[in-house]
């Protein structure tokens, strides 16, 4: 695996923390009495304990309520030389995913491009698939498998195209396109390609058209750049110690944004204004785990219950963990950016504060690592 809008809504920078905690109670207003109630201490000292109790050196939250960043906040978890600020920069790792879908929906209605059609109809020279598509030098080959034909703008956003994840070489099929769902960054990466060769632009020429100068994202980018690189925060491994990896400079759909909470809260506003989008993101879902009323749709995880269909995505690169979740039917929701390989930790607790479950997803085994993640996956048990 490599190392890896419409509608109105109101831009809002970093507000006051009473603010924030106001949002989070709020969201609480009604809860059954088996679900989180809302901590009573301050809220930027509530945000610091957890990140210290679960080891998280730097994490970044942005709340979204009625479909309006409401507020923006950041805390420290260990002592750190680069204190962290509701506007610095993280990886968003495979949050970029969604990010990127978003963009494709917004062509897909101005009718230059067409979610059932194959995305190699839109490549008239082939795909040239890079081994690594984050080094620019990288070793690409030209892909001649027949069920390239085969794969939809569609497939290529709900994890359906039949690829695997990373190929680390030559590129193949695990399986039948359209088969079931298997998550794949490959079928994003190709999908960028057929955007790119549409639109006649690189990835970062076209989201800052698309996307990023619309909503206001003066922090985001997907490759580094002078503009960000101050802004960024430091990863740490495991052991909290720094960790020294190169910056990404080429573009890739996948797993390359860089960006803020607020730039991100931002986004996540304008789409739950974006009926549209939402109704496109969540009318077809493919299905992932039935047992976890998990599936899948355009960019985005569904979590389905009677009362709610909640969008949610995680990220995972190396220093750096993210998780967003929000419920297009109320408009509410929060982004949470570390930079810590643990940080995955904290998305449970936020979110039964932020926007109350329990939430069947945690048990997803691709939320877990390591020895939980076999055990999740294999024998259902998650600890």
């Amino acid at each position: 695996m490599p190392r890896y809008v419409s509608g109105p809504f109101r831009r809002s920078r970093a507000a006051p923390l009473a603010v924030l905690w106001s949002a989070i109670a709020a969201l609480c207003i009604g809860c059954a009495a088996s679900r989180t109630e809302p901590d009573p201490s301050p809220p930027h000292d509530t945000l610091r304990q957890m990140a210290t109790r679960y080891g998280i050196c730097s994490v970044a939250i942005a709340v979204v309520r009625n479909r309006q960043l409401q507020a923006v906040d950041a805390a420290p978890g260990c002592t750190t030389d680069s204190p962290t600020t509701p506007d610095s920069v993280f990886e968003a790792a495979s949050l970029s995913k969604p990010v990127f879908a978003y963009a494709v929906l917004m062509l897909v209605q101005q009718g230059k491009m067409d979610l059932d059609a194959p995305v190699a109809k839109y490549l008239p020279n082939g795909y040239w698939h890079r081994f690594r598509p984050h080094l620019a030098d990288s070793q690409a080959d030209l892909v001649s498998d027949a069920r390239l034909q085969a794969v939809t703008v569609r497939m290529a956003l709900n994890h359906t195209s039949g690829l695997p994840n990373w190929a680390g070489g030559p590129l193949g099929f695990d399986r039948k396109p359209g088969e079931r769902w298997q998550y794949s960054g490959e079928g994003y990466v190709l999908l960028q390609r057929a955007v790119e060769a549409v639109t006649n632009e690189k990835l970062d020429d076209f989201m800052e058209r698309q996307v990023f100068q619309p909503l206001g994202m003066t922090r985001s980018g997907y490759s580094s750049n002078p503009r960000l690189e101050k802004y960024i925060v430091p990863r740490v491994g495991k052991d909290g110690a720094p960790m020294k990896l190169r910056p990404f400079l080429t573009p890739v759909s996948a797993f390359t944004l860089y960006t803020s909470a607020h730039d991100y809260g931002l986004f996540l506003a304008a789409l739950l204004n974006d009926e549209r989008s939402l109704r496109q993101i969540v009318e077809s879902p493919v299905p992932v785990n039935p047992k976890l009323n998990l599936s899948w749709g355009l960019g985005w995880g569904l979590e389905q219950d009677k009362a709610d269909t909640l969008i949610w995505h995680w990220g995972n690169n190396p220093g750096y963990r993210a998780f967003v979740i929000a419920s297009p039917r109320t408009g509410d929701g929060f982004i949470m950016f570390t930079n810590s390989d643990g940080g995955l930790r904290l998305a449970e607790p936020l979110s039964n504060k932020i926007l109350p479950g329990p939430h069947k997803l945690f048990r997803f085994h691709l939320l877990r690592e390591g020895l939980d993640n076999l055990l999740c996956e294999t024998f259902d048990v998650c600890l």
